[in-house]
This record gives C-alpha cells, structure tokens and sequence, in this order.
C-alpha cells in the first residue's frame, strides 16, 4: 500500500511542477502558444504510394564524405550544393571542389553557429550563385574566384523584427530576391522550439533596385523552399509544419494577395525545384499515413501541451547553456546541440521516401515512393542532366537515381540537359573524320570537266569550292618534253595525274581517236550536265580554242581490267612523233635525250587539252542515248612515277 502511495505522490508532484511551468507568466521560451489545426493527408496521395517503388535502390554517392546536402542548383553543367559546416561545394564527377565558405573553421556539426549553415541556393542569370545561410545572411557568390558579398544583413530588422532562420532563396529574371525567414522566434541550432511554437515563418522580396526588403507574407508555418513560377507570375512557398504550400501572385488582378496552392500533403514539405517545365519537384522532408501520424500535427490542436515540452526542453537546455557561457567546453556544446536541434528528432520520423510532382495549377501529377530503407530523410529532388539527385539535411551521403526510372513519361526538357546534349552533337559535328570516311566521300563525289589549266610545277589537287559532289581536276600543264595530256581522278581519292596511253600489252580501258589536227577535247557530262557544261565552255572560249575546235571523238568500250603492277616505259619523240619501248622491271636503263619514264603508254597520240567528267564505268555499263550518237572518252587513270 506504501509503494502505490509512493508512486501517486510522484505523479502529483510531476504534474504540480508541469503545471507551473505552464501556466507560469515569464518564462521562457518566449513564442506563441495559439490553438491551430492542419488539414489531414490527402487519401488518394496515400493510395498512390502503396503501388509505387521508382525510388529503390537508389546510388549512394560520396558516402562518408559530407553532410546534409540540403539543396542543389547547377550552371554551366555544373553542380552546386550546401553542407553542414558551413560549406558551399560543387560536384564534378567523384570530387567534391569547395568553392566559398561563411563562418570560421569548426570541429564538429555541434559548433553550427560558429561555422554558419548554408541552406538553399540559386543561380541568377548572370551566373552569380546566391546562397542564404542561416546564421550569417545571403551572399552572392562568384563561383569561378571564390570571393562573395553580403546582400542581405540579418543583423538589421526587417518591418521591426530580425530574420532569425534564413532558409531558401530564388532570383527572378530581374535581380529582385525571393527568400524565406522560418522563423523570428529561434534559430536552427533550437529547431525543436519551432515545432511547438506557432508558425511565425515569412516570405520576404529583396527589391534589387531599392535595396530593401519587403514582407510579402507573415506567419507562415516555418516557412521553407521557395520557387518563382516558369512566368514569374507567381511564386510557391513551402510551409513545413503545415504540410501545405502557398501561392503569392506577382502579377495580374491577383497581384499582391496570397492563397492556397495545395493542402493536405502526406508529410513535411522542404524544398522546391523546378521539373523542368511549368511543374514543381516538392520532397517531404518526413512523410506520413495512418500508421505513422505526424507528432506536430497531433500537438498543434493543443497549445498548452506545445508550451509545457517547449519550456521543459528549455529547462533542461538552460544549465549547458550557463556552462558554455562560463567555460566553453566540448560536452556541453554537442549537449546542447542534440537537444534542441532537429536532428534530435529523427527517431521520430518514418524511414520512407517521398517526391511530389505538382503542376503549374496546383494538381499532383506524380508521386515518387520507397521505403526500401536506403535512404530517408529526402529534402531535395533535383533533376541534372540524367539523374535525379536527392539531398538531405541529416544524410552522410549524397543519392540519386536515372531519370528515366524516376520519371519514364517526363519528357527532359531541363536546361543543364538541353546544354550538355547540344555540346555533344557540336562535338560529334566538329570531330575529325577518319581515314576511311574521307575516302567514302570522295569515291561518292561526281567529278566535272575542268576549264582551262593554269600553269603550275606539277600535278596539284584543288580544293572543291562548291558541293562535295563538284569537284575539279586540274590539268599538267605542258613542258617542251611533254605534251598535256588528260587526268582523272584515279579510284577514291581523286587525285589528278599525268597519263599517256596504254601499250599493246595492257588491255586499256578506252581507246581515244583524236581528230586529224590535234586539237583539245573538252568532254561534257551526258544529258543536263552536258548541257550546261557546253553551255559554259563555250559562253567564253579562249584563243586557243577559238583557233583549234574538236570534230569527233570515237569511244571504244572496253571491259575494265585488275589493277596491273606499274611498268616503266621509254618514250622518245622524234620530229613530232612519239616512240615508246617496255623496259622489263629489274632492268636498269638510262633515258636518252628527249625521253621520259611514264606510267601505262599508250602507242597512239595525246591530244594537247583534255578533261574527263566521269569515271569509266559510266560508258561501259551503259551507255546513253547522247553517247550513242556522239561518242565521248572515259578518262585513263594512272599514276606518276
């Protein structure tokens, strides 16, 4: 009987003592305890996680090697996000670069004011990173030297109270800011307090052009990320506690006044990132169903419950705190941090994962879902070139998984995607072409007729000026020794050379009869191009060919033979004639006056001007109507010695 006595008195006395640290004027934390309800989840959203895993087996990255990276922006292919200790990094590949820091050197995530907490961050057009820490203010940030400035002081009230949890930060096209205050009552480092306290969160404008800030909305349910819409005609806010986001028109008849965007979210919304379009990535920082209710929410019907665990924590915080002020010392810092910061409430959350697609009207599009166990605690959805990376205030590791498992059915129309894609198709175009490429393509090119040769040392190759397929050939000029005599491209590269005619031991692939006088050929394409080439080499004949025209041209067909081994031949010219003797290989023989070594000769005589328009399968294969009646020459390849 003495024991159950004993235990009624406890019980009393607890009770007594919770009651006058209640009811009690004066003590602190000083905040407002006001009785306020929160819409319950939303049904259907509950049913559409029961059917959905795109978020298993996500990739872990960078495991033991950072800490809560809250939220993510990217610019120039890169990416850049915000860690505990007060660093600001980007990711490039598997190295984590720093790039800008706010606070002093710290030893622990304990000693988080001394070290600031970069939270959110954004680029603006001109490249310049914006990031708001929480305990310092927001900086703009050169990410290429490293160097930033303050844009907004936190140690300046704003409308007569000091922002004390800066959280998130958009740019408008602009410059003007758009960042939220989740609280005016407690810092992060007494996250806790916030949970019990009644919202008292902002979103606030920074006017670039009068460099002030203005108050947009107030008493907000700590009010977290914060984006402008694709028009910027609105911007969304997140309201942590109250499991809602806000809608604040910026533009038209609305402009000025705030409503809801979307209620009833079956957890903690945290972040906001654009999907690529006119939608909004929102991740729930804790999620919820029937089985596992939100505590908040559950207290917030009841003020005096809220009040007596808010000043009970901060009975208990308050002697650590004396000491640090007294003796700074290790212990008492990581006290005072595990009490009242959020991650002491961690074992309160569900470990379950979930990513909300909402549309520019405010409807949910697509849920994103695991509870695989791999990953918990996701504040951030954020979609870079091919993945979908997922950051955490809380985590040691960075994770992500493929788009195209997240989100089969949304088209990638993301900026960082659309840049890196159009590089590599600039990259591909400007490549090199190989060996074998540039041989296809020359082999594919038609050749044409040239005009009149200009004189130059030796056999040259000209670069085509026009289309792949309007190459020209030009053509050896004369020496006192050597007649100029016709060249064609030989196989695929194309390359002009100067020829006589086969011998009587090679089976040559024409036979050209010139007319009685010598005089230059010019052979034109059949049909249209015969035409038009006609057309142009007579529009404006040369001297020379005003005195010396063609009268017929005899074409012999003859089937093409394998490629024979060169023979070297002697050729003499005596008194206009030409003498050709085959010289057998292996034997040596000089050349006497007025002889010269050449590749297949040919016992007839070379016309002085001569071009070719196609090769010689052309006139054997098939013959036109026009070659018929007025027979042409296919060209004889070869090549100099």
């Amino acid at each position: 009987m003495g024991y159950l006595k004993s235990i009624g008195t406890t019980f009393i006395y607890i009770g007594l003592f919770l009651a006058l640290i209640t009811f009690l004027p004066g003590l602190p934390p000083h905040a407002q305890f006001v009785e306020y309800n929160i819409s319950p989840p939303q049904q259907f959203l509950i049913d559409a996680l029961k059917s959905n895993n795109r978020l298993d087996h996500a990739e872990i990255l960078f495991e033991g090697k950072l800490k809560g990276p809250e939220s993510f922006a990217s610019y120039n292919g890169e990416l850049f996000t915000t860690l505990h200790g007060g660093d600001v990094v980007k990711i490039i590949g598997h190295h984590i670069v720093p790039v800008a820091k706010f606070g002093r050197p710290c030893d622990g995530v304990w000693m988080e004011k001394e070290c600031g907490r970069p939270l959110g961050l954004q680029f603006d057009e001109n490249g310049k990173l914006y990031v708001a820490d929480t305990y310092n203010g927001i900086f703009k940030v050169d990410v290429v030297t490293g160097n930033y400035d303050m844009v907004v002081d936190i140690s300046k009230p704003i409308e007569g109270t000091l922002p004390i949890l800066v959280n998130s930060v958009d740019i408008a096209k602009n410059g003007d800011i758009y960042w939220t205050d989740s609280s005016r009552d407690f810092t992060l480092q007494d996250g806790v307090y916030t949970c019990l306290a009644n919202p008292s969160g902002r979103l606030i404008k920074y006017d670039s052009l009068t460099k002030r800030n203005i108050v947009l909305v107030a008493n907000l349910g700590f009010a977290n990320g914060v984006k402008l819409s694709k028009d910027e005609s609105f911007v969304v806010v997140a309201e942590t506690m109250t499991s809602r986001l806000l809608k604040f028109h910026l533009k038209g008849d609305k402009a000025g006044t705030a409503e809801l965007f979307i209620q009833g979210l079956p957890g903690l919304p945290d972040n906001i990132h654009t999907d690529g379009g006119d939608g909004f990535l929102v991740s729930l920082v804790v999620t919820a169903d029937a089985d596992h209710p939100i505590l908040v929410h559950s207290l917030a019907p009841h003020p005096y419950i809220r009040k007596m665990l808010a000043r009970f924590l901060y009975l208990l915080e308050a002697p650590f705190k004396l000491i640090e002020d007294i003796y700074p010392n290790y212990y008492t810092k990581r006290t005072v941090h595990w009490i009242g910061h959020f991650e002491s409430l961690k074992f309160l959350h569900h470990e379950s994962v979930v990513v909300l697609r909402i549309g520019f009207d405010g409807k949910i599009i697509d849920v994103l879902y695991t509870n695989d166990g791999k990953i918990s605690g996701i504040s951030s959805a954020y979609i870079f070139k091919d993945h979908l990376y997922l950051g955490s205030p809380y985590n040691e590791y960075l994770a992500r998984v493929p788009l195209s498992r997240a989100f089969p059915a949304m088209k990638m129309e993301s900026k960082n995607v659309v840049s890196d894609n159009v590089v590599e198709r600039q990259d591909a175009k400007n490549a090199p072409k190989s060996t074998e490429d540039s041989k296809l393509s020359s082999s594919a090119a038609t050749p044409v007729s040239s005009g009149t040769p200009k004189p130059k040392p030796g056999p040259s190759i000209t670069k085509p000026k026009q289309a792949p397929s309007q190459q020209q050939a030009k053509v050896t000029p004369p020496t006192r020794q050597q007649k100029p005599v016709t060249a064609s491209p030989t196989n695929q590269q194309q390359q002009p050379v100067t020829t006589a005619a086969p011998t009587r031991q090679q089976q040559p692939t024409s036979t050209v009869s010139p007319p009685r006088q010598q005089q230059p050929v010019t052979v034109t394409p059949p049909k249209r191009q015969e035409q038009q080439q006609q057309q142009q080499a007579t529009a404006n004949p040369t001297k020379a060919e005003k005195e010396m025209m063609p009268e017929s041209v005899k074409v012999v067909p003859a089937p093409q033979p394998a490629q024979p081994s060169p023979i070297l031949h002697k050729t003499s010219v005596e008194g206009g004639s030409e003498h050709r003797e085959r010289i057998k290989p292996g034997t040596a023989q000089k050349p006497n006056v007025g002889q010269q070594a050449t590749l297949r000769p040919s016992p007839q005589p070379v016309p002085t001007k001569q071009s070719t328009t196609h090769p010689p399968q052309a006139a054997t294969e098939n013959p036109s109507k026009a070659q018929k009646q007025s027979p042409q020459p296919v060209p004889v390849t070869g090549r100099n010695n």
